[in-house]
């Protein structure tokens, strides 16, 4: 069995590879087209998450804190920055994300994200699959199958 630490960092590679297909598609977030850089998330010697910014590159803590919320050195906005949250507490537990994550649906068929319906059903095949988020098994309920 792997250590804790260990376990953290393989959930922190298995977020990285879902921050890299959401960058590699849509409208790229989490990527910085000049600077050929993407975000990345991280566990320190201490078990702390950190999340390193494609276009700042600076390192955030994405723990609370007792001086609120502000992530200085974040350049995207609340819905990430609510992702990255899921991320951390995924990379912390090991709780699997429902796949709705992925590029939040709105009532018209589109999504918050604005990636077209192509590129958004990519991300979700892709990303989906991997042990970040619950897999269709575990979002059926028993006994309606």
């Amino acid at each position: 069995m792997a250590s804790k630490t260990a376990q953290k960092h393989q959930r922190a590679e298995h977020v990285n590879q879902v921050i890299k297909i959401i960058a590699d598609h849509g409208r790229r977030f989490f990527y910085n087209a000049t600077a050929q850089t993407y975000s990345s998330m991280h566990v320190d010697r201490y078990g702390k998450v950190w999340f390193v910014d494609h276009y700042t590159g600076k390192a955030i803590l994405t723990t609370e804190t007792a001086w609120g919320g502000r992530w200085k050195g974040f350049s995207n906005g609340g819905t990430l920055k609510d992702l990255v949250k899921e991320f951390r507490d995924y990379i912390r537990t090991g709780e699997p994300l429902h796949p709705g994550y992925l590029g939040p649906e709105r009532f018209d068929d589109s999504n918050i994200w604005g990636y077209d319906e192509a590129e958004m059903k990519t991300v979700r095949e892709l990303a989906g699959a991997l042990p970040v988020f619950k897999q269709r098994a575990q979002t059926v309920s028993s006994g309606h199958e």
